[in-house]
């Protein structure tokens, strides 16, 4: 689940189309970690974080495909 959640942060970062927000957002992600292994009773997974980073990179890259994708396929075809 923490992939997924980190995956559509990625995603709706990139459509933003902000390298301050997608930087801000990556930030977010950490600082909430840390916050949550201050707070927390218990020992912390580091591969929880592990997870949300490469879910969030995994969704900016989805994005740019995406966008790779959809320029690619409605430039109009000429045939000569």
């Amino acid at each position: 689940m923490i992939i997924l959640t980190a995956a559509a942060l990625g995603i709706s970062a990139g459509q933003m189309r902000s390298a301050g927000a997608i930087a801000l957002i990556a930030a977010l992600i950490g600082i909430s970690f840390a916050l949550a292994a201050v707070f927390s009773p218990g020992p912390v997974s580091f591969l929880a974080l592990l997870y949300a980073v490469l879910g969030y990179n995994g969704g900016l890259i989805l994005f740019v495909l995406g966008l790779y994708a959809h320029a690619r396929f409605r430039t109009p075809r000429v045939s000569h």
